[in-house]
């Protein structure tokens, strides 16, 4: 990534934090920093960032923005402490000193977090919105068994969404397998894992934080009645298609399969979704009316703002989609559409 690149991203984070000070303040101090010159922090920040790739406009800064705050909630004497409300810095404090401190000298740490790992935040809001679709394509008519498939699962915390937080009519053990992909698992054991976890939170939100250590206490508790209760695998979240079709054999008539991605292909180009999307139809395909995929994902295009629940699957000889639900920025509620329920239904 050129700095000029990183320079529009923290720009485009500023617009998105407007509501958020501590947030916006760091964003302004690092812009000011890179367009005076090339820090030291930035030259080893871009000598690490030369083979990945940012598509989306909030990828670069949230990881920032992460990677700051995972040190902040490491370190209680670091100066990042007084950037950030969930290390008690006091409200309106001037960050401006305490990012120059450590930006002076970041530690390994920082930039190996840098490298490798992803922003992706627990939103207990989103991380049931699988089980809908589920109960409507699998249980209400046949109680059909199936797996359930998180194509970026992180530490899997959504795929225990349906037990961490109890869901009305929908029967918990229809689900065979819980089983997620991630290029870098997260393991609630590692406190390096559990702290990133945190620090994805970076508003500092009590709720947020709470909510997500509610759902990180209920899967710490299936997992130790059941080791094997959600199954991580290393994989490219992209290729979960493949992983598939490798892995989990779909000629038993007796089991279903439900794919789901949360905030995952927001992020991918235009291209990139056109190739995922055309390996998860010829999964489906091969799984038949056994076969679902469930997105919940920022929109395509126009309104990228919004969020949708898109639901696909095969049937008569195509992929078929519909926009389940829709919730636009700035209101208090989705809208849901009516020809959901017979999209789902089968025979």
């Amino acid at each position: 990534m050129l700095k000029e690149d990183f320079i529009g991203q923290l720009e485009h984070g500023m617009t998105m934090t407007r509501t958020l000070p501590h947030v916006s303040a760091i964003l302004a101090l690092t812009i000011d920093q890179l367009k005076k010159g090339e820090p030291a922090w930035w030259r080893e920040l871009a000598v690490n960032w030369e083979m990945r790739r940012f598509t989306g406009k909030n990828d670069a800064y949230t990881l920032y923005l992460t990677a700051l705050h995972y040190e902040a909630l490491g370190d209680p004497l670091s100066p990042l402490a007084a950037c950030f409300p969930s290390c008690k810095a006091a409200p309106g404090a001037d960050p401006s000193q305490a990012l120059a401190q450590f930006l002076a000298a970041p530690p390994p740490s920082f930039f190996a977090n840098l490298r490798v790992r992803t922003w992706s935040p627990y939103r207990s809001s989103f991380s049931t919105l699988w089980v809908g679709p589920a109960l409507l394509y699998f249980e209400r008519k046949r109680a059909l068994p199936f797996y359930v498939i998180d194509a970026e699962a992180g530490a899997g915390l959504n795929l225990v969404a349906d037990l961490a937080v109890k869901q009305e009519l929908f029967n918990s053990e229809l689900v065979t397998a819980r089983i997620g992909i991630d290029l870098h698992p997260l393991d609630l054991k590692r406190s390096e894992d559990r702290r990133w976890m945190t620090a994805a939170i970076w508003s500092g939100s009590p709720e947020s934080i709470a909510n997500l250590d509610a759902a990180a206490a209920a899967l710490q508790g299936l997992l130790s009645e059941q080791e094997d209760f959600v199954q991580l695998v290393a994989s490219p979240p992209d290729k979960v298609a493949q992983f598939v079709a490798k892995n989990v054999p779909s000629e038993d008539p007796g089991v279903g399969i439900l794919i789901f991605n949360i905030f995952m292909t927001s992020r991918m180009s235009d291209a990139e979704y056109a190739a995922y999307r055309a390996g998860l139809a010829k999964t489906l395909e091969d799984w038949g009316d056994r076969g679902l995929w469930v997105e919940v994902e920022n929109a395509r295009g126009g309104a990228p703002s919004a969020v949708e629940l898109r639901v696909h699957r095969f049937t008569a000889g195509q992929l078929r989609s519909i926009v389940m639900a829709r919730l636009e920025a700035g209101v208090p509620a989705p809208s849901y559409s009516k020809a959901a329920e017979a999209f789902l239904s089968v025979a």
